[in-house]
């Protein structure tokens, strides 16, 4: 079930994600259209609406990564977990632990800096800079959620670092067999 949640999560959070790029990337190529075209010109909110989006849409595929527990690692530290029975699912609750802080962290900076921020988009006056930084909340929530998620399926996995290497070694015993029969 917590797998299912892991991908359902991943795919939503990436759906989102890529229809935000792709609503940027057609707005670059109007734009660009619209240039072309002496009484038109082009919109004048083009690049900070782009930016804006790209932005949106890198936090919000963030909480996919933190679902699916696929965020950057130090190989040093893996390295030394691996040698160490349980060690890589030690490193990956202290991980999950981490990015959990660090998204509660920066959903109350993020509640703080769009509450404060009251100037308007200089090339969209309808909007205020709080909507935009708006964002940071969100995708904390999102990604304190997925990384929730990947903290239970770690704690919850039957097989452990010293299973997988029995397992493995197993395997290769098996393949070595095999050789030798040919």
């Amino acid at each position: 079930m917590l797998k299912k949640i892991q991908t359902w999560i991943d795919n939503i959070t990436t759906a989102v994600a890529s229809i935000l790029l792709l609503v940027m990337f057609l707005v670059l190529i109007a734009n660009v259209v619209l240039r072309l075209i002496p009484s038109v010109g082009g919109f004048r909110w083009y690049m900070e609406f782009s930016q804006y989006a790209n932005v949106w849409a890198m936090l919000i595929g963030a909480a996919g990564i933190a679902a699916q527990g696929t965020n950057l690692r130090v190989e040093a530290v893996d390295s030394v977990a691996e040698k160490i029975p349980g060690g890589k699912k030690i490193a990956q609750v202290i991980v999950d632990v981490a990015l959990i802080a660090f998204y509660c962290v920066m959903f109350r900076s993020g509640q703080i800096i769009s509450a404060r921020a009251v100037q308007a988009v200089s090339t969209m006056p309808q909007f205020r800079m709080g909507q935009v930084y708006s964002i940071f909340p969100v995708a904390a929530v999102l990604c304190i959620l997925g990384a929730a998620v990947n903290l239970l399926v770690t704690l919850t996995e039957k097989n452990d670092d010293a299973l997988e290497s029995v397992e493995e070694k197993i395997a290769e015993e098996m393949e070595g067999k095999e050789a030798e029969h040919r």
